[in-house]
């Protein structure tokens, strides 16, 4: 007699405000195990420094897209991001990144205002998820260290199209400490300015190295057939929310951005370490 299959599970999330967030010390590593595909901390940075860091964005010349050319998705970025782009396939250049490091406190303190109190807001939310655990970009040479995160932008009509983040292959990841766990890769993000409407992050009950996971013939994932046949979760944030997921694992996109304003994020990805004494995050 054959086991039926079991039917795929719902993406489970934990959604509270910042005010309680000492009360979930464990919730990291409950993502980085999988028994949470991630959390939402609403409200987590303060609604100044999100406002100014949204101005400083909308009037910034310093936007890239690396993605140019890929229609219906070109998002566009401060600082290059550890993952494949249309422009690199294969992921940054290590010289391009490692300038791209160089030039990261220099660019978040023009668009924060105040980059050192940002970076410091950031590693202490993120310690207090992880348990208290250390948390600090790792280092990428002798004289750089990983940029904490990069800004990215998806203007209306842009979207974000299913997949998954495994990208411990690619080069830059040379530069990785290797006492840094490869086996997981959550992704953490703060939304600076919210849609009009759409911008949700969709996240399916599937995990991309799943062999029946349902693919189109050119190998890019079957989004309306995932859509038909697994649960999601659809996750809507609000200026100044935070954004913790297992996408190393999980399926996921970004929905169409719509209405006339963008959608206006800055985040990355972390790892613990093998040890799980410290918590690393990079863009």
């Amino acid at each position: 007699m054959n086991t039926p299959t079991p039917p795929p599970e719902a993406p489970r999330f934990l959604d509270f405000d910042v005010e309680a967030l000492a009360a979930h010390g464990d919730a990291l590593e409950a993502a980085y195990d999988g028994r949470l595909t991630g959390l939402v901390v609403r409200r987590a940075l303060p609604a100044e420094l999100v406002a100014r860091a949204a101005a400083a964005l909308q009037g910034s010349t310093a936007w890239t897209s690396p993605n140019q050319g890929m229609r219906g998705g070109e998002i566009r970025t401060i600082g290059d991001a550890a993952t494949p782009t249309f422009t690199h396939l294969r992921g940054p250049p290590d010289d391009l990144y490692a300038q791209s490091a160089a030039a990261h406190a220099e660019r978040t303190a023009a668009i924060f205002g105040d980059g050192d109190t940002a970076l410091a807001t950031v590693r202490r939310l993120l310690s207090t998820l992880a348990g208290g655990r250390p948390a600090a970009p790792p280092a990428f040479d002798e004289r750089l260290t990983w940029p904490a995160f990069n800004f990215r932008a998806l203007d209306p009509g842009e979207q974000i199209f299913a997949h998954h983040d495994n990208h411990f292959g690619l080069g830059v990841y040379r530069h990785m400490p290797l006492d840094l766990d490869r086996s997981t890769l959550l992704s953490f993000f703060f939304t600076l300015q919210a849609p009009e409407s759409g911008g949700e992050l969709v996240v399916y009950g599937v995990r991309g190295d799943d062999p029946a996971v349902p693919r189109l013939p050119s190998r890019f994932l079957d989004t309306a057939t995932i859509e038909a046949h697994y649960p999601a979760a659809r996750l809507a944030l609000g200026a100044g929310d935070l954004l913790v997921f297992d996408a190393g694992r999980m399926v996921h996109r970004v929905a169409p951005v719509e209405g006339a304003r963008a959608r206006l994020t800055f985040g990355g990805f972390m790892t613990l370490s093998t040890d799980r004494s410290r918590l690393a995050f990079w863009g």
